[in-house]
């Protein structure tokens, strides 16, 4: 596999979708944001592909990322005082924080680097604030051009940065290749699952018609109409 290429075309697709973003601003493009290209040589069932948009405190930056994984926020935990897992009918119960995970051919995001750097430099300063220590992801999932699912995550920190190598079906030997990948590990304090589709399908067009109780009130009329004496 030619993961040269494959870095190329990734960073290309970023080229375009920045170029976009430049002239007409990121709330207008959304839909020319989540259809960020993917390497050519990586096939995804239905043509569905993630890509992930981070708001930091002075930097926007968006990536099509390979792998995404939700591991927290839908299901709930039971914790005591002292936030050990527990089962004792005294404990209260409560949601899990969101927390996900992303993967990606190494490469191209410098302001997600940053804040994974800061967050190893300050692991164990956890009240110092730094600048990317805290910002914003919502993840789209798309089909071609169109978003089939996205999630808007809010005051999310990295919790885990890896590079890892990864090869085809475990044959890199073999001359299928290999891929230096970026593995983040990310924790939030909230998160907002979106639907489009069904958006779509609550927001129906009504017809616009007149009633025959319209048709007495003349000022409603069309120019050239009239009644007759």
């Amino acid at each position: 596999m030619n993961y040269k290429n494959a870095i190329t075309m990734t960073s290309l697709s970023m080229i375009v979708m920045f170029a976009i973003v430049s002239f007409v601003g990121f709330d207008q493009v959304a839909n020319a944001i989540v259809v960020s290209f993917q390497p050519s040589k990586m096939v995804f069932v239905e043509n569905i592909s993630t890509t992930a948009e981070f708001k930091f405190r002075d930097a926007t930056e968006a990536s099509a990322f390979q792998q995404f994984t939700q591991t927290g926020g839908f299901g709930t935990t039971t914790v005591d005082a002292t936030g050990r897992t527990k089962n004792d009918a005294n404990d209260h119960t409560g949601r899990t924080k969101p927390s996900f995970t992303l993967e990606k051919i190494a490469g191209g995001t410098p302001q997600l680097y940053e804040a994974a750097d800061e967050a190893q430099k300050y692991i164990l300063n956890s009240g110092l604030e730094f600048p990317y220590k805290f910002f914003d992801v919502t993840v789209y999932i798309a089909a071609g051009g169109d978003v089939v699912r996205s999630f808007e995550y809010r005051d999310c920190k990295v919790t885990n940065y890896v590079m890892a190598t990864r090869s085809d079906n475990e044959e890199g030997y073999t001359g299928k290749g290999f891929a230096i990948v970026d593995q983040f590990a990310f924790e939030c304090d909230g998160y907002t699952p979106l639907n489009p589709a069904m958006d779509k399908l609550q927001n129906v067009e009504h017809a616009k018609t007149i009633s025959s109780s319209d048709l007495k009130s003349t000022d409603k009329w069309e120019p050239g109409f009239y009644t007759q004496p």
